[in-house]
């Protein structure tokens, strides 16, 4: 790309920082990352707009996942940029760009035949059955890698007026195992890391003091260090740094460090890698009871764990299938493949299920004893929860060995970037975000993959009532007692 300026304010700044070597970059998938308030929303508009004012014609679109956010987050930023709302084209003095659809635009037209269009993934119809040159996505990082898969085989060449076609995407860091890493670690994909520090609006980008402290921020983001260049500041631009310098927990992590960690929007926010999953040569006492979870699929994963319950109340997952397009008697026949006689005698039963009786019906034919606890979708979460925390020991109280699965990781759900095992769940499964913005906390909506997350659940509601007894739910094959 050549190195267009473009309007801001009250005057015009080039491109500065890793949002310019994005500019620059032949590659035809490329995604801004980083800090809060990098100016990505802004800086990749412009790069749109560049995109549609070089090549005559091109069709190009702005995406975000549902149509309301491209209204409230895209286009207040794309008519900043431009320095003002476009118009109709029927209106007494139309604006270089018009606009087509009411307040609420379908798409934007250029004076060389360029069109944007507007789309939300929530209303995918249109989106999904055209091609375009250019795609902005805003807040890729909430897009499930499916619907990022499709825009890929929508942004193509076949579009025909664009040499490369651009696919772009803004985001913030999420869940370090995130789809956006891993692309990006296979080189599917360009990440740019860029830092407030590269936002024009907060610093001047022009001081040659500005490109040698960036290095050495980079290495050691001690918020004192800025004080070094105070006076580099635009005066929104210092009450900008304040308030990011000032948040707290996992927001300072990921709006002021730039960083990719599990959020405060998760389900399980108490789970912890280095504190849940322990070696695989953890002991399990041979005497301790054992359980299995199952939670059924074919298309989505089918989950089955091994369950060890210590005398003190804590569960250790000790072997784990999880797999697709297995259907229920070869998943049945896999758990007792992966079962020695001896094992298979001390598993007091199996956590269920209830709305699958089929399941239930086959687990018994194979011999074992089934435990369908009630369905409470909160409750379950909930009983999860709680085990998860840290109690006045310094443990929680369930825990997952390494190297459980007892299969080579599924390539369907590798090559879908969907997890691969149930502590991948606990990583990624968030609340699911209402018409609010606002994460909501106390009802049982959920966004992302729970297939293991719900057979843990099962198993921990039937052990709700202590660790000498099981809990409220149907016993099929004679009644389990915990000795």
């Amino acid at each position: 790309m050549p190195h267009y300026a473009y309007r801001f304010s009250r005057g015009k700044f080039a491109i500065y920082g890793k949002m310019l070597d994005l500019w620059e970059s032949d590659a035809s998938v490329k995604v801004a990352g980083g800090t809060y308030d990098a100016g990505k929303t802004f800086s990749l508009c412009a790069y749109m707009d560049a995109l549609a004012n070089e090549f005559e014609g091109s069709r190009m679109t702005f995406v975000h996942r549902s149509l309301s956010r491209v209204y409230r987050n895209i286009l207040p930023t794309y008519y900043k940029y431009l320095g003002y709302t476009p118009t109709s084209r029927d209106a007494s003095n139309p604006t270089d760009v018009t606009r087509f659809g009411g307040e609420k635009p379908e798409f934007f037209e250029y004076k060389n035949g360029t069109r944007i269009y507007v789309n939300g993934l929530d209303k995918p119809q249109n989106l999904l059955s055209d091609f375009f040159d250019a795609a902005f996505v805003n807040q890729c990082e909430l897009l499930p890698f499916d619907a990022w898969d499709e825009l890929t085989g929508r942004v193509t060449e076949r579009a025909g007026v664009m040499p490369i076609a651009q696919l772009l995407g803004d985001c913030n860091p999420s869940v370090p195992n995130h789809w956006i890493r891993q692309q990006a670690k296979e080189k599917k994909l360009r990440y740019f890391s860029l830092s407030f520090l590269d936002n024009p609006e907060i610093i001047d980008q022009t001081s040659p003091k500005l490109a040698e402290f960036k290095r050495a921020f980079e290495n050691n983001p001690d918020p004192k260090l800025l004080k070094k260049i105070e006076h580099l500041f635009t005066d929104s631009g210092f009450r900008r740094v304040e308030k990011l310098k000032n948040l707290e927990g996992l927001r300072f992590k990921r709006g002021f460090l730039g960083l990719w960690g599990s959020g405060e929007d998760l389900v399980f926010e108490g789970f912890d890698p280095e504190i849940h999953i322990v070696n695989t040569n953890t002991a399990i006492m041979p005497n301790w009871p054992r359980y299995l979870s199952v939670d059924w699929g074919y298309r989505d994963a089918a989950s089955v764990i091994w369950w060890a319950h210590a005398p003190d109340d804590r569960l250790y997952a000790y072997k784990e299938i999880y797999k697709t397009n297995l259907i229920k008697p070869d998943l049945i026949q896999l758990i007792l493949d992966n079962c020695d006689r001896e094992e298979k005698k001390k598993i007091r039963y199996a956590a269920v299920d209830s709305a699958d009786q089929d399941g239930v019906a086959q687990l018994e034919f194979a011999g074992f004893r089934v435990n369908e606890p009630p369905k409470d979708r909160v409750a379950q979460i909930q009983a999860v929860q709680k085990r998860l925390k840290i109690d006045e020991t310094g443990q929680p109280a369930i825990f997952f060995l390494r190297d459980r699965l007892v299969h080579p990781p599924d390539e369907t759900l590798k090559e879908k970037y969907l997890p691969v095992e149930v502590t991948d769940e606990f990583l990624s499964l968030s609340y699911s975000e209402k018409r609010t913005g606002n994460p909501q906390k106390d009802d049982a909506e959920t966004d992302g993959e729970k297939h293991g997350i719900d057979g843990t659940s099962y198993l921990v509601r039937t052990l709700q009532k202590g660790p000498r007894g099981i809990g409220s739910g149907r016993v099929i094959h004679g009644s389990v007692k915990m000795r």
